[in-house]
């Protein structure tokens, strides 16, 4: 499935829906790649300063599959990394500077001099590679900081700062975006009478259909226990309305795995109002809160759109 969407949003290569374990590996496989890279680049450096005999495998033409990173990125790694679009582009970066890197032992093997121009070429290789790799672990450890492990959406520190990103691009631009807060319908009753586990399933399973479902450039953050917040841009409240209320009849429809024989069907109550350009992002999350009590006041599996008809009297579970 297309996962880890609001990732996507912020970079345009990314990772499929990982657990905390799997980014947990990624970043440790990405660190020793980088050391690797590190220790042979300060023995180069040395053998190019002290012109000692260069390493026979920097003379070879498959330079880049000689050392320790080459064995690393030409054997076995983790598949979500090795699928990463960014991964041959490390590859080839990494070909590119042991193929200049080639040419100065070979200079050095001759007893030539190396000119300026060559040695600045290698370097601006070396940096070139170094951004790419560290751009592949900085994204690896976002998921980690910024991803919720259990459903795979974003964590409600990212949503702060994306809904004041976008709040600034609504009112410098005038676009219309909207908030949503979607609650899962008596969530404690699952968990009293399933047990946490089977909650946590249902999570996972709805996270996941939304996640499938949102459109392009959506995100969802998990918010808090059972409740998610949706960022629409681009959205009047019309048509965040049908987005949601497209997303509430997929949830109701899901069928939940929750052990052995067990299923569920759940259902989730929406509420919606506008991102407002002038108020801090806060008041716009608490009229879609607002919204999401009428929703369940009113019988639940709705959505309800702010402003209200009337206040609601308290909140449901």
């Amino acid at each position: 499935m297309e996962r880890l969407k609001n990732v996507a949003k912020k970079k345009k290569q990314t990772f499929p829906l990982l657990n905390t374990e799997e980014a947990e590996e990624i970043v440790s496989e990405l660190g020793r790649a980088l050391d690797a890279h590190r220790d042979w680049t300060d023995k180069f450096r040395t053998m190019l300063v002290c012109r000692t005999k260069p390493n026979a495998g920097d003379l070879d033409d498959q330079s880049s599959q000689k050392t320790v990173f080459g064995r690393w990125y030409f054997g076995k790694v983790n598949p979500h990394l090795r699928d990463h679009p960014g991964f041959p582009v490390i590859g080839k970066n990494s070909q590119h500077m042991h193929h200049m890197a080639r040419d100065l032992a070979r200079l050095i093997r001759d007893g030539a001099d190396i000119k300026p121009f060559q040695y600045k070429a290698f370097v601006k290789s070396i940096d070139r590679f170094r951004l790419n790799l560290r751009q592949l672990l900085s994204e690896a450890w976002y998921f980690l900081r910024y991803t919720d492990p259990l459903t795979g959406v974003m964590t409600r520190t990212a949503m702060q700062s994306r809904l004041e990103e976008e709040r600034e691009r609504v009112r410098r631009g005038g676009q219309t975006c909207c908030v949503g807060i979607m609650d899962l319908d008596h969530f404690k009753r699952v968990n009293d009478t399933h047990g946490h586990q089977a909650g946590d399933k249902v999570l996972q399973a709805v996270a996941g259909y939304v996640i499938e479902n949102l459109r392009r450039y959506d995100q969802v953050f998990r918010y808090g226990g059972e409740e998610f917040v949706f960022l629409l841009p681009n959205s009047t409240l019309a048509l965040a309305k049908g987005v949601l209320d497209r997303l509430r009849r997929g949830v109701k429809r899901q069928t939940v795995k929750i052990g052995g024989a067990r299923s569920l069907h759940v259902s989730a109550s929406f509420g919606v109002a506008e991102l407002l350009p002038d108020s801090p992002v806060n008041d716009s999350i608490d009229r879609a809160d607002q919204a999401l009590y009428a929703a369940k006041s009113a019988g639940r599996n709705r959505v309800h759109v702010w402003p209200l008809s009337e206040n609601p009297k308290g909140r449901k579970k």
